[in-house]
Parts: C-alpha cells; structure tokens; sequence
C-alpha cells in the first residue's frame, strides 16, 4: 500500500510537472501572438489617426478657400502696411494665449518647427476646446504621450487652452512655402523679417499637381518596428549605397531607409512609404525620376533646435552619435522637402 501511494506521488508530480511544461509552452506561443496582435492593433488606430487628421485639413479648407492648414496670419505675414513683418512673420495666436508664439530656429529652418506642433493651435479650432484629443498621439508613441501628461501634472502654467505642444503626426512645411522654394538642391534660408524673401505663400489643395502622390501628414517614426539600422549618404554619390552605422535599439525615423510610415496624401488616401522604394526611385538612371523623388535637402535638424523644443530625448535621428537622446544616421528630408515643394510628388501609387 506504501509503494502504491509513492507511485501515484510520483505520478502527480509528474502530471504537475507536465502542466507546467505545457503552460510555459503555451505562454510562449500566445505572449509573442499577443504582442503582434497588440501592435496591429495600435497601427491600425495610427492610420484611423491620420484619417481624422485628413478631415481636419477638409474642414480647415472649406473654410479658409481651399487653403491647406496655414498659420500664418497674412497680416503678420506682410506687416500692416504691406512691408517686412515687425517681429518676425512665424507668429501664431491660439484663442486664450496672451500674445503670440514665433516658431525660431536658424534661417533654413525657421518656422518650421510647427510641422510637429500644428495640432496644439488648429485642434481646438475644430472641436472647440478639444486641445487634448487622442487622435494627435500615435498608441505606440509612448516617449511624447509621456512628455505631454507630464507638462498636464507638473507644470502649473501649463493647459490646453494656452499651451503649445507637438504631436505624433508631422504637417509637411512644403504646405506654407512656395513650389519655387524647393526647385533646387538645398532650400534657401526663411528669412525671419521678410516673408517675400522667405517665399512664404497660402498654398491651396487645388494648387497640388499630384494629389494622390503628395504626402502632407504622417508618423514621425515606424513604431511597428523597435531597431533600426542607422546610415548616412555616399559623402561623394548621392544616388550610392548609404554607408552602415550600426544597429540601434529605437523606432526607425520616419525617412530611415528601413522605415515603412503611415502617410496622409493630399486626396485624403491613408497608407503605408515604403522608404527604401522611394530610396530606388531617387537613384534612378533617368535623371528626370530621379530628381522628382530626390528631396531639396537632408534631414539633419541642428540637436539644439530639438532641445528648444523638449524633444532632445525621442531618438530623432540627426547625424550624430548616439547620444544624450539622439540616434545616428542621415537621411533626405522625404515628405518633409520634397521636390517643387504642393507641385511635387512624394510616393508612387
């Protein structure tokens, strides 16, 4: 009788043992299926994001003559009697801040600091006083959904009404400068006191040559993936393999020849860049393709500039070491410079 219960304890250790095996099995296929599931799914409310985004610049047309979104006032743009602007022609207001705000940085870049704060000043605007909506924040974009509730909780002179702050979601800088500022390699300088000069205009959706093909919203990095290989042009052959920097454990950048971002077009169509095939396409032997999909200029956004702005610890990648917050690797200015600026062409469909 002894023996026989020895047996069946060795038996139930060993059904419990076998339990265990079988679970640990089990959690290891389910917690990998759940995890793509759940990406799936964030990726799928990303794009739902940018379609909403998309019904913003309609609705924002409808009522500004077919304008895409622009925040500069034209007379601030002008000055009152027609001259330069006192102070700087990249002021907006929002509805509750005291005065103005003036997107700064250096002269290729002035301005253009708003393609990632354009929803804290228009949202509001849409839905009033709807400054928070989660449709600006990709799911996955866990460094700026943290950045944006820590300025909610630990700054007193912070709010929604008269903040300002970016999102996910990138406004192209093409959709407020003039086609003939991207014509050339390398974009001239805006010039802060002169929006002539700076060739500043209020471009209209029906000025867009290529509607489908021209991308004015989209994520600023390919969270469906978490490395990337960090690159830089050929310094001599453009049209050249990138030279490898290495493997770094971040989201790929939105213009990282690996990236695959969601894009808005201009015709309100929401889909997946594929970078490196507009990579091909800008390395093109007819020099006609290859210069439509080649970008004015290289994204190489001075550190500081992020750092003006608290966005110093995302991994943008910006040509450096990675480093206090940002990752290596240089890439064209895609979406961001394209070509003849509303007139151009971003993808192929």
């Amino acid at each position: 009788m002894r023996n026989r219960c020895r047996k069946m304890q060795g038996f139930t250790l060993i059904e419990l043992l076998v339990v265990i095996a079988i679970i640990a099995l089990l959690l290891g296929i389910l917690i990998p299926a759940l995890g793509k599931a759940r990406a799936t799914a964030q990726a799928v409310k990303s794009k739902a994001n940018l379609r909403s985004l998309g019904q913003i610049q309609f609705l924002y047309a409808g009522d500004f003559k077919d304008s895409y979104i622009n925040p500069f006032d034209a007379g601030r743009v002008t000055g009152g009697n027609g001259g330069p602007a006192a102070g700087g022609w990249a002021r907006v207001s929002k509805p509750g801040l005291n005065g103005v705000y003036e997107f700064t940085g250096p002269a290729q870049w002035y301005s253009e600091m708003y393609a990632f704060h354009w929803y804290s000043l228009v949202g509001g605007w849409v839905n009033e006083g709807d400054y928070g909506s989660e449709i600006q924040f990709a799911p996955s974009d866990k460094a700026i959904i943290t950045r944006f509730a820590d300025f909610l909780n630990e700054n007193d002179n912070f709010n929604l009404n008269t903040g300002i702050w970016d999102s996910s979601y990138i406004l192209s800088p093409t959709l407020w400068f003039s086609p003939k500022r991207y014509e050339d390699t390398n974009r001239p300088a805006a010039q802060r006191n002169s929006a002539p000069i700076s060739m500043v205009r209020r471009n209209k959706i029906s000025d867009t040559s290529f509607p489908a093909n021209k991308v004015i919203i989209w994520e600023r990095f390919d969270w469906s993936q978490n490395e990337r290989t960090a690159s830089i042009p050929h310094p001599i052959d453009p049209t050249a393999p990138s030279i490898a920097m290495g493997e770094e454990n971040h989201h790929p950048q939105w213009n990282n020849p690996k990236a695959q971002p969601a894009v808005l077009t201009s015709d309100g169509s929401v889909i997946a860049a594929k970078i490196e095939e507009i990579r091909q396409l800008a390395g093109d032997e007819n020099p006609r393709v290859a210069r439509e999909f080649q970008p004015t200029d290289v994204w190489d956004i001075p550190g500081s500039l992020l750092e003006d702005y608290g966005m110093d610890k995302d991994y943008f990648e910006v040509g450096l070491l990675n480093i206090d917050g940002f990752g290596a690797g240089k890439y064209p200015a895609y979406f961001w410079a394209t070509r003849d600026g509303i007139k151009g062409r971003d993808i192929v469909r």
